[in-house]
């Protein structure tokens, strides 16, 4: 087996769960890494999207609301600042939850 450290970080996002945009691209059939499998988006929907190192806004899940996927970018070069590359170069894994 082989480990190696990654980025990652947490964001609640009430506010993005509760925008149906959103919630069409939560829900739309196209898998994605998440606890929510049906029904209404409660408190336990989280769901995690990876950034590409490169912080030019790429990443799995760059086909959600954009206004949501920006704030997601920009928090990722506030925290690991504008750099080209990050070490160990994986993807940022961001979780969003949805905590009132």
């Amino acid at each position: 087996m082989q480990t190696e450290p990654c980025h990652a970080l947490v964001i609640n996002a009430p506010e993005a769960f509760a925008d149906p945009a959103f919630q069409a691209w939560l829900t739309n059939g196209k898998p994605k890494f998440t606890w929510w499998q049906s029904g209404p988006i409660a408190e336990y929907a989280d769901v995690v999207v990876l950034v590409d190192p490169s912080l030019t806004g790429e990443g799995s899940d760059s086909d959600m609301p954009a206004h949501i996927w920006d704030k997601i970018v920009e928090e990722c070069r506030r925290l690991f600042g504008a750099r080209t590359t990050l070490y160990p170069p994986h993807h940022i894994m961001v979780r969003l939850t949805n905590l009132a």
